[in-house]
């Protein structure tokens, strides 16, 4: 089992912006640059994680990264973060809408899973089902914010890059570990 700690992180970086400016489109280069933190970030997040991060329903990037920047209980850690993010050539929301952007194909993937979850809950006990039911919820949410938020430019590349962004998640441990919290624990790829 993978352990939860990059899903934070990662949900930090992925859910603080979403595109109504969407500046940040997928190329080799910047994939390149976010490869090359991902070490570095897995170093960070080896702390408790804040797992409650709630992304609002919007495609404003900076807002997104202030809102959830708020959220953050841990100052020296966001800290970090950004400064990393800087040492890799991205301003923070940058990185933050990368990493969102990031995290798309692999959530994408797990729909039909999630499906099949929210078909098997009425089996599980009912605090296991309204636990479950929450994360499922939340994930839904969190992959429906991206999914509206994506540009054509965006779509064009994920698709590119589909491959190449699955074998990072491959890299990192799997699937776990950057799906929004909650919904790895449903999802065991």
């Amino acid at each position: 089992m993978m352990k939860p700690t990059s899903i934070a992180g990662l949900t930090l970086l992925s859910v603080l912006a979403l595109p109504v400016m969407a500046a940040t489109v997928l190329t080799d280069a910047n994939l390149d640059q976010f490869e090359a933190m991902l070490p570095k970030l897995q170093q960070l997040e080896q702390r408790p994680q804040n797992k409650q991060f709630k992304l609002q329903q919007h495609c404003d990037w900076p807002r997104h990264y202030r809102e959830l920047s708020a959220q953050e209980k841990d100052s020296a850690y966001q800290t970090q973060i950004e400064q990393l993010a800087k040492e890799h050539g991205f301003t923070p929301v940058q990185f933050v809408e990368l990493s969102a952007k990031v995290t798309w194909p692999v959530l994408d993937a797990v729909q039909p899973a999630l499906e099949v979850s929210r078909q098997a809950l009425m089996f599980l006990p009912a605090a296991q089902r309204q636990k479950t039911e929450k994360s499922i919820q939340q994930g839904q949410q969190y992959y429906q914010t991206l999914t509206g938020c994506l540009t054509a430019d965006d779509k064009t590349a994920l698709a590119k890059h589909h491959d190449r962004i699955m074998q990072m998640a491959k890299r990192l441990g799997g699937v776990e570990q950057i799906l929004p919290p909650g919904m790895a624990a449903q999802n065991k790829f």
